[in-house]
């Protein structure tokens, strides 16, 4: 149990700890002093720690009634105690969730270009784990069950509890200032519906969907999605390649996998005034000057494969460069100065 939620119920354990003392030794003198059977002792010592007080059992010994005289006041203070732990373990909860909901809700509120995470499942976890990785990335998750909310997200990550496919749950994520949406959940029709939804709140807001079947893709480009991601194809494709290529995969898994800083990949928008437009992979000398890679250039919507050395960048061509976390970063910041 995390500390803090230790320190919220110690009160209420010792409460419980104190109550319990309190019984088993008023049972034991009861018991000794009056003679009486187990259940008859206990049953005195309940009454007279809860200050009932039925009259039905009362001690008739000169000892049994000192002992009760000295117990009596005891179990007032350890009762109040109790009440008391009970009621500030009450209010505190209520009070500690509200603040931070409302806190949540101010950061969300002030969100601008962040990423709205639907689902906190099985492939939720992993978009979280790969969001985390990403300091420059801000991120809200959605997800019907609290629980799991708790569990995976720490004290500094936002979400709300709710319905993804709801607008109101979406607007309140802040899906009109959002650039991007993961729709996750394991209902391909959830997904489909989140999409249309989304789509209709932000027609400007990147989709990325999450689907079991096929036949599905179809429908959530459809609705708007801008990728459609089958985890089940791609989980045995490559199991498939493992085999056949097992270097490859294991190359590719190392640049991909969550918590790896050695290598990555970027994606890079060739802007006006930029030290790559209008010049050549020949007169720049990428490789050799940065250190990194470009793997692919996205032209109109055109995937072109490497780029030949006499190819020159244009504005607004996106590059896909290769190369250590380091490496990137350096490269991002001389070609945006």
């Amino acid at each position: 149990m995390p500390f803090n939620i230790r320190k919220r119920y110690v009160h209420f354990i010792n409460s419980i700890i104190l109550m319990l003392c309190m019984n088993v030794i008023g049972t034991i003198g009861f018991m000794y002093f009056e003679q009486l059977s187990f259940f008859d002792a206990l049953w005195l010592t309940v009454i007279t720690v809860l200050t009932v007080g039925y009259g039905d059992t009362i001690p008739v010994t000169d000892a049994g009634k000192w002992f009760a005289l000295i117990i009596i006041p005891v179990s007032v203070g350890v009762v109040s105690y109790s009440i008391g732990s009970i009621a500030s373990l009450i209010v505190e909860g209520e009070l500690s969730t509200s603040v931070r909901v409302r806190k949540m809700k101010k950061k969300i509120d002030r969100l601008e270009n962040h990423v709205i995470v639907c689902g906190l499942g099985r492939v939720g976890e992993q978009v979280l784990e790969h969001t985390r990785e990403r300091k420059d990335m801000q991120a809200v998750f959605i997800d019907r069950d609290e629980e799991a909310l708790d569990k995976f997200l720490n004290n500094e990550e936002l979400y709300i509890v709710g319905d993804a496919t709801e607008d109101s749950v979406l607007k309140e994520a802040g899906i009109d200032r959002a650039s991007a949406l993961v729709a996750t959940l394991p209902s391909d029709s959830d997904n489909v519906f989140i999409t249309l939804t989304a789509k209709g709140l932000n027609p400007d807001i990147q989709i990325i969907a999450r689907t079991e079947r096929e036949a599905t893709v179809a429908k959530l480009k459809t609705a708007g999605a801008s990728r459609v991601i089958n985890p089940s194809l791609i989980g045995g494709k490559q199991m498939v390649m493992s085999i056949l290529k097992p270097l490859s995969v294991q190359y590719i898994d190392m640049v991909l996998s969550a918590g790896h800083h050695e290598y990555g990949i970027e994606e890079i928008l060739v802007k006006d005034g930029s030290l790559l437009a209008g010049r050549s992979l020949k007169e720049l000398d990428i490789r050799n000057t940065y250190n990194v890679t470009v793997v692919a250039l996205l032209r109109e919507d055109n995937m072109m494969g490497t780029p030949k050395a006499d190819d020159r960048f244009l504005v607004n061509d996106k590059i896909i460069v290769f190369g250590s976390d380091d490496d990137l970063l350096q490269f991002e910041k001389e070609i945006t100065r």
